[in-house]
């Protein structure tokens, strides 16, 4: 049995692409402290549109247990009140992300801690890339159509292109914190990542294909990926990652897709604006090799 004060605690929230820095900001620290790693996912009791999306990953099952804050009863407490108390009562000290941008404190933490926050920098992870990418493999094999569409990626140069519309329009909230990409910021990014390739070839992942097909007259031979539903993102997450370059979106799923792409001359462009608001510092929130435009 795990003990939870010689242990790590990530607390989860948000889409995949949220789960997935959390999850491996948990995942780093616990390497380096020779300790297990736990998921709390008190955040999830009552969302309706969010849930727990890393199962179909090749975690270890000791990292994940879904019943960590649960009386005995089985029923799972209060979101609010287990992020703010239990940790404290499971004798685990709380370490909350204090600003956006990459906290030094983080590399002094000598103890398992839970961890409270988004932590949306590679600066927290990117010594254990080679373990992340193994564990961002999935567990089960990919659909034949998903399987069909990865070897018409490597039969080309292949360009992700990420467009989200959908809760960046429609989400209040959202829509005032993010904003969407411009159709010219994608022409002009296609067209920069053309230069130079002998068989260039857009594949586009969007939550609104109508409006890419639509919208996106581009010069170059463009592939419409609309194959997987809201629950697939694992599925999009795999064949973005497939792609040899990369133009993505004021995402994390985006991110992570670009992140995990492996190809040696791999080329990354990324919005300059990331929010619509001033009040986060997105200094290290892109790899430097990335390039913002």
């Amino acid at each position: 049995m795990i003990k939870h004060g010689k242990s790590v605690v990530v607390g989860l929230s948000g889409g995949l692409g949220n789960q997935m820095f959390q999850f491996a900001t948990g995942r780093s620290l616990a390497v380096r402290l020779k300790v297990p790693l736990i998921f709390d996912l008190s955040w999830f009791a009552g969302q309706v549109d969010r849930r727990f999306a890393l199962y179909p990953f090749r975690i270890e099952a000791e990292c994940c247990s879904q019943n960590l804050w649960l009386w005995p009863s089985g029923r799972a407490i209060a979101s609010r009140f287990a992020r703010r108390w239990l940790p404290r009562i499971m004798g685990v000290p709380v370490w909350r992300e204090p600003h956006f941008h990459y906290a030094y404190g983080f590399d002094a933490l000598k103890e398992a801690v839970f961890l409270e926050g988004y932590w949306q920098s590679e600066r927290y992870f990117r010594e254990i890339r080679s373990l992340l990418k193994e564990e961002f493999s999935l567990r089960e094999p990919m659909p034949p159509a998903s399987i069909k569409l990865i070897e018409e990626i490597n039969a080309c140069d292949a360009i992700c292109v990420h467009v989200r519309r959908g809760d960046y329009l429609n989400n209040p909230v959202a829509a005032k914190l993010h904003g969407t990409c411009s159709v010219n910021y994608y022409r002009t990014g296609i067209r920069e990542l053309c230069q130079g390739l002998a068989s260039p070839h857009c594949f586009v992942f969007s939550d609104d294909p109508t409006w890419v097909r639509e919208s996106m007259e581009i010069d170059c031979p463009m592939t419409v990926v609309d194959m997987n539903g809201p629950n697939d993102a694992h599925l999009d997450l795999m064949l973005m990652s497939a792609c040899d370059h990369f133009l993505i979106a004021n995402s994390s799923l985006s991110w992570w897709g670009a992140w995990l792409g492996s190809h040696t001359e791999k080329k990354v462009i990324a919005p300059e604006r990331w929010f619509l608001t001033p009040d986060k510092d997105t200094r290290d929130l892109l790899p430097e090799s990335w390039q913002r435009r």
